[in-house]
């Protein structure tokens, strides 16, 4: 599993937009909002590779925040199994 930070580049407004689309095509990641531009996203390594390569977002390993506590923002979608 890989953790990384994505940050939305493109408008504010359109933030929720953009992050609803990849909630569609990402189903099997975890993703917790940080600030109304910025997720922490937990997925299979192919699927954050994929992730990392969205246009309007830029990304970066999070490192030390895999699982973080349940006080780091509200879970815009939890993965269920």
């Amino acid at each position: 599993m890989t953790t990384l930070t994505l940050t939305f580049n493109g408008a504010p407004r359109q933030a929720r937009q953009a992050l609803g689309e990849l909630l569609l095509r990402f189903k099997s990641a975890y993703f917790v909002e940080r600030s109304n531009t910025e997720f922490l996203v937990t997925a299979d390594d192919a699927t954050a590779t994929e992730l990392a390569r969205q246009e309007l977002w830029s990304s970066a390993v999070a490192h030390g925040e895999a699982g973080g506590s349940a006080n780091t923002g509200s879970v815009a979608r939890k993965r269920t199994h």
